[in-house]
């Protein structure tokens, strides 16, 4: 890891006191002293935000309606994120923005955000403002729910993400806790979007389909997959860059961290095979490959498929994609991946349609 920069300088999550003392009883004497003084400081001010939040709009989020929202599901570095900013470019969709998802406890405050400066992802790969379409699980994370980002601060967490995602492991508290944060968020966010259905991504809710069901009957859902290999040496990396950046904690070894990587997927996919064989719902997959090969009749399909309505124009999709390429070069497969994903990738290798994992060679970087 590098070196990491000062107590006062270094980035964090804008957790509410109530996630930090969370944390700090689940990974006591984690914290360097100092560095504590700062988070309940500033966690302190957060959570007065969040309480002058909803004194003023708790009427208005009681009384919001909230239609059933089109899930974005898959895992990490499967191109979940390029397939949420191509069907964000549908004005009927409203989505989360980075802003509202790093200020959960504040944003109705501070009214819309234009556009800001760019920033570079600490995954590299992409660049973001503060309205560009985020992920809903920050916003559970700095709402102080349980979450599978605590593993960016506590590495060995990582080894728990499918109990940390899915609530229905947790205890019946803290899942009454979670429902109710996830849906006043959610809320939160209609206010002011007009009527639009809500587009959500984030890889942790394909831990957690059954619950969405619950919530949202009608919700949709389409799952992106992608090569085993590519997958998993692009995971690894994601989590080195997360916790080089986050960590309150030495990061764990690369062998290590593959086989959990692996472990993670096998239990995901699991849980999405329970709720494909139950065949409730809208439920669509589509493969990376097909995405990134012929973006214009793949986002078509998707919206013909789950009913979404007209997609969304050629031209912008094209344009988008013209301005957006991937920023990093390629990773290598190492020998290491690839025979592990031969040997414990099997099953989702030939559910979806993947014949032997690509030899030692270069990769493009996912979305």
């Amino acid at each position: 890891m590098s070196e990491r920069p000062g107590i006062w300088s270094r980035p964090l999550f804008n957790l509410s006191l109530r996630g930090w003392r969370r944390l700090f009883a689940c990974y006591p004497d984690r914290i360097e002293r100092r560095l504590r003084v700062r988070l309940l400081i500033s966690a302190c001010i957060t959570s007065a935000m969040e309480g002058m939040q909803e004194r003023l709009f708790g009427a208005q989020l009681d009384a919001a309606a909230l239609p059933d929202p089109v899930f974005i599901i898959g895992h990490w570095r499967s191109g979940t994120t390029l397939l949420h900013e191509l069907m964000a470019l549908d004005e009927g969709l409203l989505t989360p923005t980075t802003h509202q998802c790093f200020n959960p406890q504040s944003f109705l405050l501070s009214g819309a955000r234009k556009s800001g400066a760019t920033m570079v992802r600490p995954t590299g790969d992409r660049t973001v403002s503060s309205d560009s379409p985020q992920e809903e699980e920050f916003a559970l994370l700095c709402l102080g729910c349980r979450s599978p980002y605590e593993a960016f601060m506590f590495p060995t967490a990582v080894h728990r993400l499918s109990e940390l995602s899915d609530p229905q492991e947790f205890a019946a508290a803290e899942r009454e806790d979670w429902d109710r944060r996830l849906i006043r968020f959610l809320k939160a966010v209609t206010l002011g979007g007009g009527n639009r259905r809500l587009l959500l991504k984030s890889p942790t809710n394909t831990f957690r389909i059954a619950t969405l069901r619950r919530l949202f009957p009608n919700a949709a859902f389409v799952q992106i997959v992608r090569e085993p290999a590519p997958v998993v040496v692009s995971t690894i990396d994601l989590w080195n860059r997360m916790w080089e950046r986050y960590a309150f904690a030495p990061p764990l070894p690369d062998a290590e961290v593959r086989e959990v990587v692996i472990d993670t997927w096998l239990r995901m996919e699991e849980k999405v095979q329970a709720q494909v064989q139950s065949g409730s719902g809208a439920f669509l997959t589509i493969r990376y490959e097909e995405l990134t090969a012929q973006p214009h009749q793949t986002i078509e399909r998707v919206y013909a498929e789950l009913r979404l309505g007209p997609s969304p124009a050629a031209d912008r999709i094209s344009r988008f994609l013209a301005a957006s390429p991937p920023m990093r070069p390629s990773h290598s497969i190492s020998a290491a991946v690839e025979a592990a994903v031969r040997e414990r990738c099997a099953i989702i290798r030939s559910r979806y349609g993947y014949q032997d994992p690509p030899s030692n060679h270069q990769i493009r970087n996912p979305h």
